[in-house]
């Protein structure tokens, strides 16, 4: 692990981070290695700016082989709608430089990537901002379990449809079922 301090805040560089977006690289074009970056730092933004605008701050940043998780100041209790808004907020900006760039003219790989990395994390796992979300409003209710349980069933659901792509597709399609499947037993272990 690497830490250091910036802007106040601790960040934590895991190997694993590293060691699992290499895998994802090897089977990818090196020229994107900088955007795929620069969309994670985008998306990470969105949920900082959010975060002050709820009048709180950023204690730490970790990323690892997981994702990169992002650990608030504690301030007393955090209402779900400040909570909402905030694992919302990563998606948002991702969702606004793609709609910026497209409507300016500019394609090509950074804008489809911005949208992409919106669409990946509103996915229902708890580890990304979409199953976080979900976590939130359900946690506590009645349905709690069932809901659970469908969330269960549509994660398989992803991994068999990610299986089938990877089958049909080759290598294009396999970090789609590496991710699902290591998302899928992230989400197990919590």
């Amino acid at each position: 692990m690497i830490g250091f301090r910036i802007f106040g805040c601790n960040v934590r560089l895991y190997f694993s981070f590293f060691v699992f977006n290499g895998l994802i690289f090897l089977m990818r074009s090196g020229g994107l290695v900088l955007a795929f970056y620069t969309v994670c730092a985008v998306h990470e933004a969105g949920h900082i700016i959010a975060v002050a605008l709820c009048g709180g701050s950023v204690r730490s940043v970790e990323l690892s082989g997981a994702g990169i998780r992002m650990n608030m100041r504690k301030g007393g209790t955090v209402p779900l709608r400040n909570s909402i808004f905030v694992l919302l907020a990563g998606p948002a900006a991702n969702i606004a430089v793609f709609l910026i760039m497209m409507l300016t003219g500019c394609g090509g790989a950074f804008p489809l990537l911005n949208l992409l990395a919106a669409c990946y994390n509103m996915l229902p796992y708890r580890s990304l901002d979409g199953g976080a979300v979900i976590s939130h409003i359900i946690s506590g209710t009645v349905c709690e379990t069932t809901a659970d349980a469908v969330l269960t069933a549509v994660k398989l659901l992803i991994i068999v449809f990610a299986g089938a792509a990877a089958y049909l597709c080759g290598s294009v399609a396999l970090t789609l079922l590496i991710a699902s499947s290591a998302l899928f037993i992230g989400d197990i272990r919590r």
